[in-house]
């Protein structure tokens, strides 16, 4: 009966999520664009592991952002 959108840039909160959008932008001259994804299975372990480790993905993130998923 009730719905919350969060957003947030914290890879524990965005883990528990029902739903997992990934929110980008780009600027192209004088215009920007938005641009909203729908993050399922692995794209969303990917965007976890990038939320906790930075623009390097390592195996350690990858584990750690399944890891999170799966509680």
């Amino acid at each position: 009966r009730h719905q919350v959108l969060c957003v947030t840039h914290l890879p524990q909160v965005a883990a528990r999520g029902q739903q997992h959008f990934q929110v980008s932008k780009k600027m192209t001259g004088q215009t920007t664009e938005s641009q909203i994804t729908v993050l399922e299975n692995q794209d969303r372990i990917q965007e976890i592991a990038r939320m906790l480790g930075g623009v390097k993905i390592t195996a350690t993130t990858l584990q750690h952002a399944q890891e999170m998923l799966e509680l």
